[in-house]
C-alpha cells in the first residue's frame, strides 16, 4: 500500500535566516536580502528543504517560504497568500501531498485554513496543525500547575490570544471546568467570536496585557511577530506555556526573571523521527504542529481541519499520540533544561 505523503509548509523563523536562501549569504546585507524576496514572484518564494519518511508508514516534506515573520506579517496580505497558495500547488502537484499542515504564520494568514479550502484549485486536505498543539498546550499547563502543587480550580489563568484559534480552544476547556480566566486580545471586537462559547462568570475580558500581573499561570497564543510579553507584566512566581511562533517571550526572560518558569509550549517527545533537518529544539523534540499532520498522515486521515479546533477532535488526536507514543516533551525555557526543583513554590 502506498504511503500517505505530507508536506509541511513553514517560513524564516528570524531575520537572520535569510542567509540560507542565498549562495552568497553571510556576506549580504540583510535589508537587501529583505527587499529582495518580498520581490519574489511567488513561484519563487518557497524551497522543500527536507525530505523524509515517518515508521516507513508516511513520507513527508518540509517546504518553506522565503520570508521572514515581520514580512508575512507587513506585506500586503493578498501578495503573502499568493505566495502560500503556489507553495501549496506545487506540493500537491509536483510532491503529490495528500496532506498539508500550516505552519506558524501561514495558518493564520490563510484564515485557520479556510480560505486555501475555499480554493477550487486546491485538492489536498489542509490541516492548521492546531488540534494537536491545543492538546498539548492544555496538558503542560496542568502538569505545570501540579507540578508547582497549584490547584487548578484555584488559579488565575491568562490567555493571551484567547479569541485565535489555538486560544479559543484553550478558553473553552479551562471554562468548562469552570477555571478563573483572564481572556486577553487587541480589540473588543476579537472578542465578539468568543463571548458565544463562554459559560459562567469567571471570566474577564480585557485588552489590556498589563492584567496578565495577576494570573498564576499565562498561556500565550498569539501571531505576532515579536515578543510581546514584558518581564514587568508577570505576577511573581508566574508559570508561562509560550505557545507562539516566533515566541511571545523575551528570550532573556529567566536572566530579568528568574521567579519566573518560562515554558517552550507544544512541544513533543519525538522517538524515532527524523525530519531530515535541523529545527531549533532539542534532539528527540518536535513541535505540536508537525506532530498533528504526522498523526493524521499515519491515521491516514483524509479530512480538512481547519477554522475552529474541535475539542472532540483534541481529545482524539491525543489517542492518537498514545498509539504512536507521542507524548509532551520535558520542559525546557528556550531549549535549556527547567530543572523540577524551580516547580518549588516558597
Amino acid at each position: 500500500m502506498k504511503n500517505m505523503r505530507f508536506v509541511i509548509l513553514g517560513h524564516l523563523m528570524k531575520r537572520e535566516d535569510l542567509k540560507m536562501f542565498f549562495p552568497l549569504g553571510r556576506y549580504l546585507p540583510l535589508k537587501l536580502m529583505e527587499g529582495v524576496t518580498s520581490l519574489l514572484p511567488a513561484k519563487k518564494s518557497f524551497s522543500p528543504v527536507s525530505h523524509f519518511k515517518i515508521f516507513d508508514k508516511a513520507e513527508g516534506w518540509i517546504v518553506g517560504l522565503a520570508l521572514t515573520p515581520k514580512q508575512m506579517m507587513n506585506l500586503p496580505k493578498e501578495k503573502v497568500r499568493e505566495k502560500i497558495l503556489q507553495a501549496v500547488l506545487f506540493s500537491q502537484e509536483k510532491l503529490g501531498a495528500e496532506i498539508l499542515m500550516l505552519g506558524a504564520l501561514t495558518a493564520p494568514l490563510t484564515s485557520a485554513g479556510k480560505w486555501l479550502v475555499e480554493n477550487p484549485e486546491v485538492k489536498l486536505s489542509i490541516n492548521t496543525g492546531n488540534t494537536y498543539t491545543v492538546a498539548i498546550s492544555i496538558e503542560a499547563a496542568e502538569k505545570a500547575a501540579g507540578l508547582a502543587g497549584l490547584n487548578i480550580s484555584k488559579v488565575e489563568i491568562a490567555i493571551v490570544g484567547a479569541a485565535g484559534v489555538i486560544g479559543e480552544a484553550i478558553t473553552k476547556y479551562f471554562n468548562q471546568k469552570n477555571v478563573n480566566l483572564i481572556l486577553v486580545e487587541r480589540s473588543e471586537e476579537k472578542f465578539e467570536r468568543l463571548k458565544p462559547v463562554l459559560r459562567g462568570k469567571r471570566y474577564k475580558l480585557t485588552c489590556n496585557l498589563k492584567e496578565i500581573i495577576n494570573a498564576d499561570i499565562v498561556i500565550t497564543a498569539t501571531c505576532h511577530p515579536e515578543a510581546l510579553i514584558r518581564p514587568e507584566f508577570l505576577k511573581k512566581n508566574a508559570i508561562v506555556i509560550d505557545v507562539a511562533e516566533p515566541s511571545d517571550v523575551p528570550s532573556n526572560i529567566e536572566e530579568v526573571r528568574p521567579d519566573v518558569i518560562s515554558i517552550d509550549g507544544g512541544r513533543v517527545k519525538w522517538k524515532n523521527i527524523d525530519v531530515g533537518m535541523n529545527l531549533g529544539v532539542p534532539k528527540n523534540v518536535g513541535f505540536a504542529c508537525m506532530t498533528d499532520v504526522i498523526l493524521q498522515s499515519l491515521e491516514e486521515r483524509r479530512e480538512n481541519y481547519v477554522g475552529s479546533v474541535n475539542l472532540n477532535h483534541v481529545k482524539e488526536t491525543i489517542e492518537w499520540g498514545k498509539k504512536h507514543a507521542l507524548t509532551l516533551a520535558d520542559f525546557t525555557c528556550f531549549n535549556k533544561t527547567i530543572p523540577l526543583e524551580k516547580f518549588k513554590r516558597i
